[in-house]
């Protein structure tokens, strides 16, 4: 177990760093198309190979032809390195909208659980209404009723407000719960009785014992938050061609020939079941 804790670990620091610099990682640019090669399989073509810390690549190609690990799709462009791309949009946007749901769960969980009454009543009514949402139908309804076509940079910050929006309400439940147990804690109870000023025992005790649930929801949201994304760009309502993430990368998948012929192109799919794998082992 140890050991697959380890390999996963290390499956996300890979796609961290692919994440981070998809530039130096990538064989070519997201958009860079090669006309002579549409739809090949995996493979070297021509009198193409690979050179080591070459322009500004971990590796480069040099020569005539090309190198596409995982082929190519209807415009020649290499699906590897759009995955490289895409993913760092995907595999950030959702942790930075997950953050920030987190942020506002616990802010909101942990007043409702130290103050009570009023405060209480409406974060956990507040809660249950989002709750008895149906939370990615009522994604899509909202996204939907924005302009279809929006630049890229608009469209990532409408999906991470969607995302990061709507997905506080369960974990404020969660942090409302353990903030109500803590506060029958020895400790937090000696701090109140020593004069402590609400402020102080919020961020001196209740937050700090909060963070172990806080590491654990975020690992486990993930999944959740970067597949709600892959959904709306493969429906074409978040980021769209050619700006590459992993939810537009299966589009084409939308053709059942495509499907049935051209098996490389489920690569963004198989990238992200690895991905899930690695947080739920981490996680769990």
């Amino acid at each position: 177990m140890k050991a697959i804790r380890g390999i996963s670990w290390a499956v996300l620091g890979v796609a961290l760093l692919v994440s981070l610099a998809p530039g130096w990682v990538s064989l070519y640019p997201a958009a860079e198309q090669h006309r002579d090669y549409p739809y090949v399989k995996p493979g070297v073509y021509g009198d193409a190979h690979l050179q080591w810390f070459s322009h500004g690549r971990l590796l480069a190609v040099e020569g005539a032809g090309g190198v596409f690990p995982l082929g190519t799709d209807e415009f020649g462009r290499d699906v590897y390195s759009r995955i490289c791309y895409g993913a760092s949009l995907s595999l950030l946007l959702a942790p930075a909208a997950v953050l920030f749901s987190l942020s506002v769960a616990m802010l909101l969980g942990t007043w409702a659980g130290y103050r009570l009454g009023w405060a209480d009543a409406l974060v956990t009514k507040a809660s249950e209404v989002f709750l008895a949402l149906p939370w990615f139908y009522f994604v899509v309804a909202l996204r939907a009723a924005l302009p279809l076509r929006m630049s890229p940079q608009t469209a990532a910050l409408t999906l991470f407000g969607l995302l990061g929006g709507l997905g506080w309400a369960a974990p404020a439940r969660l942090f409302r719960g353990l903030t109500l147990k803590l506060m029958t804690e020895d400790f937090v109870q000696a701090a109140r009785a020593l004069g402590a000023r609400p402020r102080r025992v919020v961020l001196v005790h209740l937050l700090p014992a909060l963070l172990p649930a806080a590491r654990a929801q975020l690992l486990l949201s993930l999944p959740a938050y970067i597949l709600t994304e892959v959904n709306l760009s493969f429906l074409g309502l978040g980021i769209t061609d050619p700006t590459p993430t992993l939810g537009n990368l299966l589009t084409p998948l939308q053709q059942y020939s495509v499907l049935t012929s051209y098996p490389w192109m489920l690569a963004p799919a198989a990238v992200m079941v690895l991905v899930f794998l690695a947080l739920h082992t981490v996680a769990g």
